[in-house]
Formats: C-alpha cells, structure tokens, sequence
C-alpha cells in the first residue's frame, strides 16, 4: 500500500469513527442520565460514570402509576399492537409479492406499478379519509384501528417481496408444478423458506415503525389504559408533577432496548435483505 493510500485510509477511518460516535453519543448520553441523580444530569462538565447509581428514574416509571395504570399496561399494549400489525404485514406483504413475481395475470404491471406510487403519497393526506372511515366503522379508541392498516399490506413490503421472488429461477416452480404442487404449496414450501433475508428486514422496519408509532395512538386512542408506549411517555413527560429528567431518560431506554434486541437477533440477514434484487427489477 503506498503512502498516499495509507493515509487516505486512516483519515477515512478518522472520519467514520467521528460519525459513528456523534450518532451514538445521543444514545450514550440518554442511558447514563436514566442512572444519574436528578441534579447531576445537566452539570458540565457530564459525568458518564455516575457516582453513586442513582435507580430513582426507573422506579419512578415502573413503580408509579401513569395516569392511574402501571407502565407495564402500556409496553404491553405496544407490544400487543406491533406484533399483530407485524405479522399481518408479512403475511399479506409476502402473498401479494409472490403474486406479483411469480404469477401471471392480466395488468400484473399496471397494478403493481399503482401500488407503488402510492408510496409517495404522504400520509398527513390520508390521515382525515382514515379517521373518518374508522369512525364510521367503530374503531376509533381501539387499537384495531392502529394495526388493522398494517394488516392489509404495505407498497413497501410488497416491493421487498416482489423483488426477492422475481431473482428465483423459475425452474423451481416448474419442478414443482410437474410434482403435483400448487401455488400454496410452492409458496408455503420452497419460497418462504428462501426468503428469510426479506423476511427479516421487514420485521426490523415493521417493528421499527410499529413500536414507536405515535401519531397513530394520539389520533385514534382515548382511553388511558389504551395508550401505547410513546404516547403514555410523551403524556408522561409533560406531567411536571411526576417525572423528572432521570424517569423521561429511563422510560425512553426501557422503550429503546426491544428494538435493539430485535436489530440484533435479524442484522444476519439484514444487509442481504435490504440488497437482494437491486440488480433486477
């Protein structure tokens, strides 16, 4: 390696690391304030060792009742919502991306071409029409009305599947076809196991933006034991006589780590995932 190109590599290093760290020093920052004592959060310089640990931040939200229910309602809610709107996603998401990839029927393109340009329609468009439509059909301040969106399929997701199906030769199907399978079985059997890359990306993504959806409950949910997690900590911080700095920082870590539990146990197919079938389209 020459001099020239050591030193480019070492100032790149240099670089990345100093953005590598700006994006985790919020992070970092939020996890030692949740274990500080409340008068300590804002000296300067901050202490990122805490001396003594100060657990009174995480008592607070998970001890003390909001708005007169435990904290555990409320991640449970989040919980309960993210998972069905999630799992309705890749359910219809991967149907209806077989069905584009694998199947020919009339204005298959037309179609999907639609689908896909729904995807640069914002969604402070179509807040006012769903709303109205929940109302008339009784769902509003139920958490239907959060996940039964999710449920009937995203573009996205589609696209993910479409694209992942299209690059299988269809060789597999056609084996199939002639061993008595049909497109169920061929689905069920030889295409969902190949697709754990997509698969696992949809659920970093879903989960993602399921758990941490907060204009959807602020719209649709009324009742305080319906409220999911950002809402009960948004609600939460604004309540001058029951947080702190110290609980807002714990109750944000403690909805922060299932999503870093669930980037962790995908991430091995994660990048495979996000760039299977950029190639073909």
């Amino acid at each position: 390696m020459s001099r020239r190109n050591l030193i480019w590599k070492i100032v790149r290093t240099l670089l990345l690391l100093a953005f590598c760290i700006g994006m985790v020093y919020p992070f970092l920052w939020m996890m030692v304030a949740s274990i500080t004592a409340e008068r300590e959060i804002f000296d300067f310089p901050f202490a990122w060792i805490p001396n003594p640990v100060n657990w009174d931040g995480y008592k607070t939200v998970w001890i003390k009742p909001v708005l007169g229910f435990s904290m555990w309602v409320y991640y449970w809610n989040s919980i309960k919502v993210t998972f069905i709107a999630m799992t309705g996603a890749l359910i219809t998401c991967s149907f209806a991306g077989y069905a584009y990839g694998r199947m020919s029927f009339p204005g298959r393109n037309v179609i999907f071409l639609m689908l896909l340009a729904t995807m640069m329609i914002p969604y402070q468009v179509v807040m006012l029409p769903n709303f109205m439509i929940y109302k008339e059909l009784g769902l509003v301040n139920t958490h239907a009305a959060i996940w039964l969106g999710a449920c009937l399929g995203s573009p996205f997701g589609t696209f993910l599947f479409k694209q992942y199906f299209s690059t299988i030769p269809m060789e597999l199907n056609e084996a199939a076809e002639i061993d008595g399978a049909g497109h169920f079985r061929i689905f069920t059997s030889i295409m969902l196991p190949l697709a754990k890359p997509v698969i696992a990306t949809l659920i970093i993504f879903n989960f993602i933006g399921y758990w941490n959806n907060y204009e959807g409950p602020l719209i649709y949910l009324r009742s305080p034991e319906l409220y999911t997690l950002p809402l009960a900590l948004k609600v939460m911080s604004e309540d001058k006589f029951f947080i702190q700095y110290a609980g807002v920082m714990a109750g944000s870590v403690s909805a922060a780590l299932p999503i870093l539990i669930v980037f962790i146990a995908a991430q091995k197919y994660f990048i495979q995932g996000v760039t299977i079938g950029s190639v073909k389209g």
